[in-house]
């Protein structure tokens, strides 16, 4: 079993079109991400009243934060209350800092270090937009599958990604969320400026996101699938 098209592909280059595989993804816990979980007590307490721009990863270079944060000023001109959140630490963690102190973001960027899985649901749910800005790092690193996506996306967030890995498997372009192509500070903010006063359309796609992820990535749905592999593995 793999957890994206995109290990299943690689699999069959490596190893011939002839190998069994199947895609099964990794799940969550749709009750834990939630909607519901919406705190508002959480933007003030991290000082945000504008727009709540959220990024949740290693900062690493195949999870591409740098690029989001040079989106950033671009789209403080059009929505000068954002401002971006990042959970995270890794070994770009003070590089990053400085480079949005270098670009004068120090009160519109967020840096809130390590913050424990179990206080995760509340900060997806009180976001409005997740944005992952994944690349293929040297060396061909990149997503494997991005559940954080999932988690954003079932939470009621919505989400933005590039299509690198397995996250295309995830996010349906304009309908579950947006696609931007990879290292590109420029669509991510054009994607970003374009959606964030449009409520009514991030209405209907955070219904459709939480409805088609829980469909295909809730945990129970993940294990319907592996018992029906291990069905047919045993089968006579």
């Amino acid at each position: 079993t793999v957890v994206s098209k995109d290990i299943q592909q690689t699999i069959k280059e490596k190893f011939g079109e002839d190998i069994l595989t199947e895609v099964i993804s990794m799940g969550v816990d749709s009750e834990l991400f939630n909607p519901d979980k919406k705190d508002d007590q959480l933007r003030e307490k991290c000082g945000i009243s504008g727009p709540f721009l959220l990024f949740v990863g290693r900062l690493t270079e195949k999870k591409g934060a740098r690029y989001l944060i040079e989106s950033m000023p671009a789209i403080l001109k059009d929505f000068p209350e954002s401002k971006l959140l990042i959970i995270g630490t890794g070994e770009q963690h003070q590089g990053l800092i400085s480079l949005a102190n270098s670009s004068g973001l120090q009160e519109s960027v967020i840096f809130a270090g390590a913050i424990p899985n179990n206080e995760l649901p509340e900060y997806f749910a009180t976001a409005d937009i997740f944005i992952g800005p994944s690349i293929q790092a040297g060396g061909g690193d990149t997503e494997g599958f991005g559940l954080t996506f999932v988690e954003a996306g079932v939470s009621g967030c919505i989400v933005i990604g590039t299509d690198v890995g397995g996250i295309g498997d995830i996010i349906e372009h304009g309908k579950t969320g947006f696609l931007v192509k990879e290292k590109n500070p420029a669509a991510i903010a054009d994607v970003l400026v374009s959606i964030l006063g449009d409520e009514q359309k991030l209405a209907g796609i955070r219904k459709n996101a939480r409805k088609k992820m829980v469909s295909q990535f809730d945990w129970q749905s993940i294990a319907d699938q592996y018992a029906l592999l291990l069905k047919s593995a045993s089968a006579p």
